[in-house]
């Protein structure tokens, strides 16, 4: 019983999460961007992010309990799961931001023809296969290698780094440019929405072919 609470509760932690990230960077910092108002668009920001961090705190300690009183195979599941919520949840919000955008999709095609001639682009796209997803991964390969277990999961901040570095040091920079300059950043929000998409959809890939084929190599 306990294990199934917490299990929810870490799902649920994980979609407040995800859905608090998505809807701060992408929909909420470019919204308020467009209306003018720079200020606030990065101090509102910067309190859903504070919000989102503080949520996801939560995670690793509900893990920690998991992967001692939990079997391989449920652990198994959970990653699983949270790399279908991780998808699920961007893809939809990023379908619903699209539209309010009013972005073209045959402009949108030569942005990503542009993007793809940058190598931030893919750095981007590395980020956020593990950005939101660190914790998990880290937990399993702690179960599978339990006597390299405590030195894995403390990779999370040095993995967390990475993300912070193409955030902080690599799209943030362009966007404030764009922005003092009053270009149009229309390609930075197609990119902060396509690097999520793109990575979360590699992750969960990823996820189901290693899976997979321990089981088959199983026999």
């Amino acid at each position: 019983m306990t294990d199934t609470v917490l299990i929810l509760s870490g799902l649920i932690l994980q979609f407040l999460t995800v859905y608090l990230d998505n809807k701060s960077n992408i929909f909420d910092f470019f919204s308020f961007v467009v209306k003018g108002k720079i200020a606030s668009a990065y101090s509102y920001r910067g309190i859903t992010m504070t919000v989102s961090r503080t949520v996801f705190y939560a995670v690793p300690p509900i893990l920690g309990y998991l992967i001692i009183n939990t079997t391989q195979k449920e652990m198994e599941q959970l990653l699983i799961t949270v790399a279908s919520l991780n998808l699920i949840v961007t893809v939809i919000q990023v379908y619903i931001y699209h539209q309010r955008f009013e972005l073209v999709p045959s402009k949108e095609i030569r942005r990503l023809k542009y993007l793809l001639k940058n190598m931030q682009f893919y750095v981007g796209i590395l980020a956020f296969i593990f950005f939101l997803i660190t914790p998990y991964l880290l937990n399993y390969l702690a179960v599978l290698f339990p006597h390299s277990a405590l030195w894995l999961v403390q990779l999370n901040p040095i993995i967390n780094a990475f993300l912070t570095l193409y955030v902080i040091w690599l799209f943030e920079p362009r966007v404030s440019k764009k922005i003092d300059k009053q270009h149009d950043f229309a390609n930075e929000l197609f990119e902060a929405m396509f690097v999520r998409v793109c990575g979360r959809l590699i992750t969960f890939l990823s996820i189901l072919f290693f899976v997979g084929a321990r089981y088959y190599a199983a026999g």
